[in-house]
C-alpha cells in the first residue's frame, strides 16, 4: 500500500506533522523503531525504554547521550521542562514559528509545580537560599506536569511516568490514529528508498519495504543523519552537538538536609544562559545515586556514602556546547569538546560546587560526573542540508526532528521541536508558506 505520507519516527519532530496531516485527510504511516511500552515505567524497569538501557550509549570519547526508543522517542525521558526558543534561534533558522509555540503551551498547558512539592525540599531550599546569598536566582521551572497527577517525591520523569501525569507526544499519535493514520512499532527503519533522485518509501531493517509519495525522517540527531548516510544523502552527520551536563553531587551534614524524595530540575538558574551559554539546575539524592551508575568515579566516591545516600545534594550544569562532533551510518557517535566548552564547563562547574559549600556541604565530599548529554542536533542543519521548508535536495524528502535546528537553543528543546514540526504540518497542508514566516529583520 503506498502512503501520501510515511514519517519516521513519534517524538516531537514526528508526532505534531502526523497530526497536522492525518487531520487533512492525507493518508499517513507512522514508523516507530520501539515498542509501546506501557508497564513498567519510571523505577525500577524504565530504563529498558532508552537506548542501551541508559548506561550503553557512549561516543567514543565516553560522552554519555540518552535517547528514547519507544513510542513518543525522548518526550518520555524528559523532566518534562518547557523553554521557548531563544530569539537568536528564529533569526538563525529563517522561521519564526512564535505563533505555534503559543498554540502548543495553550493546548498542552503548562504548569509551574504548586508549592505543596516543596514543603518537604529541605535540600532544594538550602542550595536556592545559599545561591541567593550569592547574588544567584533560582527561577521555578514550567512543565508540562499535571499536579493532579503527580506525586510529590517522585523523581523518575527520566525513566517514563508511570502515573500519565507528564505530557508526552503519545499524545499526538493517538489523535493522528484516530484521525486516520497507520502506526508501526517495533520497526527499525535501515534507509529510505530512493529512485531518480525522488523518495518513493523505506525500507525497514527486516528487509520490508513500503512506498509512499512523500517521506519524513524524523528519527532525531542521531537516528535521522544515520538512516540519511544508509539511503546515500551526503551532508549530513556532521556539526553535531547534544547539551552536555555535569551532574555535582555531595553530602549535606544531616538527613533533613539532603534532597531524598525531591523532584530535580524545579528551579534553574537561567541568567547565564544568553552569556555564557549554561545554565545550572537543582537535583534530588536518588538522580545523584544513579548518576553514580553511570560514572565510575562518582561510583567509587560513592560507595562508601551508601548508608547516608537520604543526605545526598546536587546541581547540574547544562551546556549548549560547539557544534564538534559527527554520527556514522551505523550510529556510532563522536563528541569531542572544544577550549571554549570545557572553559565554560569549569567555570559552570567551580559556581556550581560553590553554591553547595554555601549550602553547607563539605568540599571534600563532593564529586563530578561529566558529560551527560541528551538533546543530540545540529546533524542536519536548516540552511545547510534542509530549506526553510524542511526539504532535503532529493525530491519528497523532508527532515523534522531536532537535527535541523543548527545550533544549541541551551536549554530543553522538546517545545522548540513541537513548533517546528506544527508548523511543517501547516506548510505541508498549504495554509502557510515558508516565506510568510520569516523573521523580521
Amino acid at each position: 500500500m503506498a502512503y501520501d505520507y510515511i514519517i519516521v519516527g513519534t517524538g516531537p519532530g514526528g508526532a505534531p506533522v502526523a497530526r497536522e496531516l492525518a487531520r487533512a485527510g492525507k493518508s499517513v504511516l507512522l514508523v516507530e523503531r520501539g515498542a509501546r511500552h506501557e508497564r513498567g515505567l519510571g523505577f525500577p524497569f524504565g530504563p529498558r525504554i532508552m537506548h542501551g538501557m541508559g548506561l550503553f550509549c557512549r561516543s567514543k570519547e565516553g560522552v554519555y547521550v540518552a535517547r528514547g526508543i519507544t513510542l513518543g522517542g525522548s518526550s518520555l525521558i524528559y523532566n518534562s521542562n518547557v523553554f521557548s526558543p531563544p530569539d537568536r534561534l528564529y533569526k538563525r533558522m529563517g522561521l519564526d514559528f512564535r505563533q505555534e509555540i503559543a498554540e502548543l503551551r495553550e493546548e498542552i498547558g503548562v504548569n509551574v509545580l504548586p508549592e505543596r512539592f516543596f514543603t518537604h525540599a529541605h535540600g532544594g531550599n538550602r542550595v536556592r537560599e545559599a545561591a541567593y546569598k550569592m547574588g544567584l536566582h533560582f527561577e521555578p521551572q514550567d512543565k508540562f506536569i499535571d499536579p493532579e497527577k503527580c506525586v510529590p517525591g517522585c523523581d523518575w520523569c527520566m525513566l517514563g511516568c508511570a502515573r500519565g501525569a507528564k505530557w508526552n507526544t503519545r499524545v499526538f499519535v493517538d489523535q493522528a490514529v484516530q484521525s486516520g493514520a497507520r502506526l508501526l512499532v517495533s520497526s527499525p527503519v535501515d534507509k529510505v528508498l530512493i529512485e531518480k533522485d525522488r523518495a518513493v518509501g523505506v525500507r525497514l531493517q527486516n528487509g520490508k519495504t513500503i512506498r509512499g509519495g512523500r517521506v519524513i525522517v524524523s528519527a532525531g540527531g542521531v537516528g535521522t543523519p544515520a538512516i540519511l548516510k544508509r539511503s546515500g544523502i551526503t551532508g549530513v552527520g556532521g556539526k553535531f552537538y547534544m547539551d552536555p551536563m555535569n551532574i555535582i553531587v555531595g553530602y549535606a551534614d544531616s538527613i533533613e538536609g539532603g534532597a531524598w524524595r525531591e523532584m530535580s530540575f524545579t528551579h534553574a538558574i537561567e541568567s547565564f544562559a544568553a552569556t555564557e551559554g549554561f545554565i545550572i539546575g537543582n537535583t534530588s539524592a536518588e538522580a545523584g545515586a544513579m548518576t553514580a551508575l553511570m560514572r565510575a568515579n562518582i561510583l567509587r566516591h560513592n560507595l562508601p556514602r551508601l548508608p547516608v545516600m537520604r543526605r545526598g545534594i546536587g546541581l547540574f550544569v547544562k551546556l549548549a556546547d560547539d557544534h564538534m562532533g559527527s554520527i556514522s551510518a551505523d550510529e556510532a557517535i563522536s563528541k569531542p569538546f572544544t577550549e571554549n566548552d570545557k572553559r565554560r564547563m569549569k567555570r559552570a562547574t567551580d559556581l556550581a560546587c560553590e553554591i553547595l559549600v554555601k549550602a553547607g556541604v563539605r568540599e571534600s565530599e563532593i564529586a563530578v560526573a561529566p558529560s551527560i548529554g541528551g538533546h543530540p542536533g545540529g546533524t542536519v542543519a536548516m540552511g545547510e542540508a534542509v530549506d526553510t521548508g524542511f526539504s532535503t535536495k532529493t525530491e519528497n524528502l523532508y527532515v523534522c526532528d531536532g537535527s535541523v535546528i543548527p545550533e544549541s537553543p541551551g536549554v530543553p528543546p522538546s517545545l522548540t521541536i513541537m513548533g517546528l514540526s506544527k508548523l511543517f504540518g501547516k506548510m505541508l497542508t498549504g495554509r502557510v508558506t515558508p516565506g510568510e514566516r520569516a523573521p523580521a529583520s
